[in-house]
């Protein structure tokens, strides 16, 4: 019979998640938070139709592949647009000889979406990337912390999951992203609140200089305050009449045993990092370092692609993860622990061939972190 492709109605998402538990992970996230799901793909204001932003593909009634989307307005040099991360493609595998897997991505290739993005691309999906001409990208940078007093506790989640490795190698890769000592003094004044300025002060100066997706205060607090399962949290220094802000929040460390899950250690997840200049990013990250230790966390990772902020991260300490050779063996997956490397792939399709290339270049426009898709979320 024909495969038949349509958006998702609201309350199918029970199917949905039927699907995802039986063809994409067993328990997966959505399936064990229904809420969830609702939030990723329920955004109403950025979406066209009545409905999930979810494309399903039915065969005699049977769901035989999905494509979640999640619209964003997109931003280049001060310009918008519409645009569409995109998450959790999968075709049954009786349907992966065909169209199908094209055809649920033209789905979200049409007007007004002019940029597609597909934020963490399994390798067996770059060759459709590829033959529609998308823009391949280098994978997106990590940067890592390990806070001055708790090299140790590096050394112990380290261990966990490299267990053959010798003492020395450990210890090396443990020290080389140690920041340094906090200068003596209080730390900056900051708030924890979003800054009720940011629209007028703030985000047009980001603006005008950076592309990807909008992080005006509609989103930001659509994406960390109204978040149905993370508690985020915001550091947010003022500089004149600007703001520098910085959203993370912490996670705790958990391995498998054979009694369960276990508690290892805690470690904070930066998402947003928008300082006004460099001083007032060297104030943020000291006030982080300050959260982490109150919070009892040994560090802190991060992942983006701006050139400038890469740089003022670099100057405090907070190195990128290919700064030492056995550093993209980091872990990157905290629950449950994982040894897998924390390399996340990409693809963008641009309708607009002037937009500027995304890239890990220092001069790189581009500011995208983990938080956009649904990269940040439970495991």
């Amino acid at each position: 019979m024909t495969v038949e492709f349509r958006y998702a109605r609201f309350g199918e998402d029970s199917r949905i998640r039927e699907f995802l538990d039986e063809y994409w992970a067993r328990n997966h996230v959505y399936v064990r938070i229904p809420r969830l799901f609702g939030w990723t793909f329920g955004r109403k204001a950025l979406w066209d139709h009545d409905g999930y932003s979810f494309v399903l593909a039915e065969n005699a009634g049977q769901i035989v592949g999905i494509l979640g989307g999640v619209p964003f307005v997109f931003n280049c040099l001060g310009r918008t647009s519409r645009g569409m991360w995109l998450a959790n493609y999968m075709v049954r595998p009786d349907h992966r000889k065909g169209p199908t897997a094209m055809r649920l991505l033209g789905m979200f290739r049409r007007p007004p979406y002019d940029v597609i993005v597909a934020f963490g691309v399994a390798a067996t999906a770059l060759p459709i990337y590829r033959l529609l001409r998308w823009r391949i990208l280098d994978t997106i940078p990590r940067h890592f912390a390990v806070l001055p007093n708790a090299v140790e506790r590096m050394l112990q989640v380290l261990h966990l999951v490299h267990a053959d490795w010798p003492a020395e190698r450990l210890k090396t890769l443990a020290n080389s992203f140690k920041v340094n000592e906090p200068p003596e003094g209080p730390i900056a004044q900051y708030q924890e609140i979003l800054p009720s300025t940011w629209n007028e002060y703030d985000w047009p100066q980001w603006a005008m200089r950076t592309v990807g997706g909008v992080r005006d205060l509609d989103y930001l607090r659509w994406r960390y305050l109204d978040h149905p399962v993370f508690h985020y949290r915001v550091i947010a220094i003022a500089e004149g009449k600007r703001t520098g802000l910085a959203v993370w929040r912490l996670e705790t460390i958990r391995r498998v045993t054979l009694q369960g899950d276990e508690a290892v250690d805690r470690i904070g997840r930066l998402v947003e990092f928008l300082p006004t200049s460099q001083q007032n990013a060297k104030d943020i990250l000291s006030v982080f370092w300050h959260e982490l230790s109150k919070a009892e966390a040994f560090g802190a990772d991060y992942y983006n692609y701006h050139g400038e902020t890469q740089g003022w991260l670099k100057e405090c300490g907070f190195l990128p993860v290919d700064s030492h050779p056995d550093g993209q063996l980091i872990p990157a997956r905290f629950q449950p622990l994982e040894s897998r490397s924390g390399r996340i792939m990409s693809a963008v399709f641009v309708g607009n061939e002037t937009v500027p290339a995304c890239s890990t270049d220092a001069q790189c426009p581009w500011y995208w972190t983990k938080s956009d898709a649904d990269q940040d979320r439970p495991n």
